[in-house]
């Protein structure tokens, strides 16, 4: 008797699932919690796991979720985010931690009844915030060179703790109707010169009030205690002119541009001297050189290699020259700077007083900041160096803008490219706005 076609793809089709393992018949059409792809949340971990900052500052946490097949992914703005003690610390539905008097707090973040916490403290001062010290108004004098058009100037002595006093210029112009923000230029170096490359009268033209400051002698000059300590003179000066020119404003933006050293001396004032509650925005030229120290002057600390600043410098120098080395031991108190066996001592030292130390704090999610770098060959260790700090900081607009050039500039001059200034500038338009209101 002949069978039908359709009698025959039935008991074929019998036939295969009768001969299928059990495991796999149990979950076709299942939904199991441990089937393959399809892993259950086992818990939450809120990072950092400890985290402790000062009365008004933010801080950025982030939840990560661990899965039954052991992987994990963030889940920072999925969860439910909520405080313990909204008086001491409020939570934004993103994670932002914002401190708002002392004491303590649990921070909680809830995924489908899976918890994660954190104990969090809020102090006075952020941990490793070292203290400003103060300036004072000594009166007017004559702008020096490469102040901007229509700039008064004034001399303002900083003191700082077991430092020698020092008096600065500061230039301020100012614009035609309500200014924007406020826009502070540090340049390299020791600091004795106004900063200009061109950005003053343009940034005035576009609406910022611009200070540019110039230092009697040396900011970074210490006597050999360091230059970490030395930085409490820029920063002391920073927070003057937020007070004064700027007048403490939360409602524009408050900014500082700064070239090698100048940038040294903003990103400290960043890291250890709890001006990431005052900036807005910053932006970094040529460098900073000493954002590591301790590679710099012995490069075989650094067991990473030379590092990739971006993909037109992919393998940058660090190490320092003879006479940078020579600088540095001078600023340092140290000997052994560039020696082929440097003291153990010293070592300690340069890893304490580099920017990116055990103390600084770079957790910075309401400044944004942005780097400027000249890779025409031969480079000098501002490169690597400048990498050292980009890896260490978590800004606003984390990673931070790293943005290289080629050819027209030379050394440390980035500037000299038109399209880095126009870049500088541009930039300086769209994040020069007030993230701290």
């Amino acid at each position: 008797m002949r069978r039908s076609r359709a009698s025959i793809q039935k008991h074929v089709i019998v036939f295969f699932l009768l001969t299928l393992p059990l495991g796999i018949l149990a979950g076709c059409g299942s939904s199991s919690p441990s089937a393959p792809g399809n892993p259950t949340l086992n818990s939450i971990t809120v990072t950092p796991t400890t985290p402790s900052i000062a009365v008004k500052a933010s801080l950025q946490l982030t939840a990560i979720g661990n899965y039954s097949n052991g992987s994990s992914k963030s889940l920072t703005a999925s969860v439910v985010w909520s405080s313990s003690a909204p008086g001491v610390a409020t939570i934004s539905n993103i994670g932002l931690v914002t401190a708002v008097s002392v004491g303590s707090s649990t921070i909680t973040a809830t995924l489908s009844s899976i918890n994660g916490t954190a104990p969090l403290t809020v102090t006075l001062v952020a941990p490793g915030t070292l203290p400003l010290g103060t300036a004072s108004l000594i009166g007017a004098t004559s702008c020096p060179p490469n102040a901007a058009a229509g700039a008064s100037c004034t001399d303002v002595k900083v003191a700082c703790p077991g430092l020698s006093d020092i008096n600065v210029t500061v230039a301020v112009a100012v614009p035609s109707g309500t200014p924007k923000g406020t826009v502070t230029f540090h340049s390299g170096g020791s600091g004795t010169q106004l900063l200009n490359s061109g950005f003053p009268d343009a940034y005035v033209k576009d609406g910022f009030n611009v200070v540019q400051v110039a230092w009697a002698s040396e900011w970074s000059s210490s006597s050999g205690i360091g230059i970490k300590t030395a930085a409490c003179r820029p920063a002391t000066l920073f927070q003057y002119i937020f007070t004064t020119v700027h007048s403490s404003s939360r409602s524009t933006g408050f900014c500082g541009q700064g070239i090698s050293g100048g940038g040294a001396a903003l990103t400290y004032s960043l890291g250890n001297y709890g001006l990431g509650d005052y900036f807005d925005h910053i932006v970094v030229a040529s460098g900073p050189a000493v954002a590591r120290l301790d590679y710099g002057c012995d490069s075989a600390l650094n067991k990473a290699g030379p590092p990739n600043l971006c993909p037109l410098l992919t393998s940058a120098i660090y190490a320092y020259s003879a006479s940078v080395a020579k600088h540095i031991n001078d600023l340092e108190g140290t000997t052994s700077c560039g020696s082929s066996n440097p003291l153990q001592s010293d070592i300690n030292r340069w890893s304490a007083d580099s920017i990116v130390n055990a103390d600084a704090n770079f957790s910075l999610p309401k400044t944004s900041m942005s780097w400027f770098e000249c890779v025409t060959l031969p480079v000098n260790e501002s490169t690597g160096q400048a990498k050292f700090l980009i890896d260490a900081v978590v800004p606003k607009n984390a990673p931070p803008d790293v943005n290289c050039y080629s050819g027209v500039c030379t050394n440390e001059g980035v500037w000299q490219d038109t399209q880095a200034f126009n870049d500088t500038e541009a930039g300086m338009l769209a994040k020069c706005i007030p993230n701290h209101k």
